[in-house]
């Protein structure tokens, strides 16, 4: 399969290069003095990954497993429309084809190093066309919402990408679908089925009440709002996530010289037995953090994390790793105490190289994820990465016994292609 992969993987960049100069979304109509609009584009983004070591090379693992290769393939077509009146309608489906050299159910999540779990929904708007061991096709309406702005007031209403609260690499607040801080694409944010109502008085003021449904009481209900300047920000919400009671708050300091403040919290009480965490009623969770603009091609986020609702100690990890907050996308990380760093350097307009560390404290153990995006034309990039477990490895016998979290994953080496047309 890596001969074919990589075949295609040469095949694409000719093409892309060769086309890319007219390659761009098609305005089926436009008027610009009303400011009205009609548009298709889509987007063609390939994955091709390899995994070594760790739970691969375990003794439990299934010969030839160590090492193997997971080929992804997602096309996304996109249609806009857009009305003077305020009103707009988008709709991205994603048709995603995933391929492997192992069975992808063999080794639960560590195939999901530098994935996000599916988002809980309500409409069933998705099919999977194939389901084999080693190979999947799936159709999914990712985003399908209808958008009215009135003044102050904007109504959501739909399949939408869903983000609240701060943090940059962990998000407290943001609960109902979050990105992994291991997650390889952030481009599109899976959307959720929701009604959002924003109200924005001023620069100063902004509310957002967000319904959110999904099936097997896995809805939520929030109420957000932040007030203060383009220098200091405050906010706060409240509501119920899977039945979960939440209450958060966050804050953000311009600190000037092209740098900032960002903290982050929320606490959580837990009304269902099933969903307590090592039998906690209550936990917390909190981020805090800066970002900062070293100089024109340098900038740097550094961010602590407390995660109250993770497990005391290492020997816990696979049960908290299989619960239902991790197997929701609620959260990716099973311990507590963690802290986390990500550098983007631009040596050339066109290249960017990046790095990121997350650490786990208490383990210790971390992640080494070194990367470089370069932009072969103005809508193709190419990304070369890696992700890199340190850490004490598991213990193995007639199961598994981590000695810590991310010396407890495989290493992964990815290589990306991205078209926008």
């Amino acid at each position: 399969m890596k001969a074919r992969r990589l075949a295609f993987f040469a095949a694409f960049l000719v093409g892309a290069a060769l086309f890319s100069v007219n390659a761009a979304a098609v305005v089926l109509s436009e008027d610009a003095l009303e400011g009205d609009s009609l548009s298709v584009g889509g987007s063609v983004r390939l994955y091709d990954l390899v995994l070594w070591g760790g739970p691969l090379a375990s003794p439990l693992a299934p010969p030839g497993s160590n090492p193997t290769e997971l080929a992804v393939t997602a096309l996304r077509p996109m249609f806009e429309w857009k009305r003077s009146s305020g009103f707009s309608l988008v709709v991205h489906d994603e048709l995603v084809s995933t391929a492997s050299t192992t069975a992808l159910g063999a080794f639960g999540g560590s195939l999901a190093l530098g994935r996000a779990s599916a988002v809980p929904v309500w409409l069933p708007l998705q099919w999977q066309a194939v389901d084999d061991p080693t190979y999947a096709l799936r159709d999914r309406i990712d985003w399908a919402y209808a958008r009215y702005a009135a003044g102050a007031v904007t109504v959501t209403a739909g399949r939408q990408p869903v983000s609240i609260g701060r943090g940059q690499i962990w998000t407290p607040e943001d609960l109902i679908a979050p990105f992994s801080p291991l997650q390889i694409d952030t481009e599109y944010k899976p959307g959720a089925d929701a009604l959002r109502v924003d109200v924005a008085t001023s620069s100063a003021f902004n509310l957002v009440a967000l319904g959110a449904a999904a099936k097997n009481d896995n809805s939520s209900l929030l109420a957000r709002f932040e007030l203060g300047t383009d220098a200091l920000r405050i906010g706060a919400m409240a509501g119920s996530v899977r039945t979960d009671v939440v209450l958060g708050a966050d804050l953000f300091v311009d600190l000037g010289h092209g740098s900032d403040f960002h903290g982050a919290g929320t606490i959580t009480r837990v009304t269902r037995a099933e969903r307590r965490p090592w039998d906690r009623r209550a936990f917390s969770r909190a981020v805090v953090g800066v970002t900062s603009e070293l100089s024109s091609t340098l900038h740097v986020t550094a961010e602590g994390y407390f995660n109250g609702a993770g497990a005391r100690s290492p020997e816990q990890y696979l049960e908290e790793l299989g619960g239902p907050r991790v197997s929701l996308g609620e959260t990716y990380t099973a311990g507590r105490l963690y802290a986390g760093a990500a550098a983007d350097f631009a040596p050339h307009p066109l290249l960017h190289l990046e790095l990121s560390v997350i650490a786990n404290l208490e383990d210790p153990s971390a992640i080494v994820a070194p990367s470089a995006l370069y932009s072969v034309a103005e809508n193709v990039s190419l990304i070369a990465g890696a992700m890199l477990g340190v850490g004490e490895r598991p213990r193995y016998g007639t199961g598994v016994v981590p000695a810590s979290e991310f010396g407890s994953y495989p290493g992964l080496a990815h290589l990306d292609v991205k078209l926008w047309f």
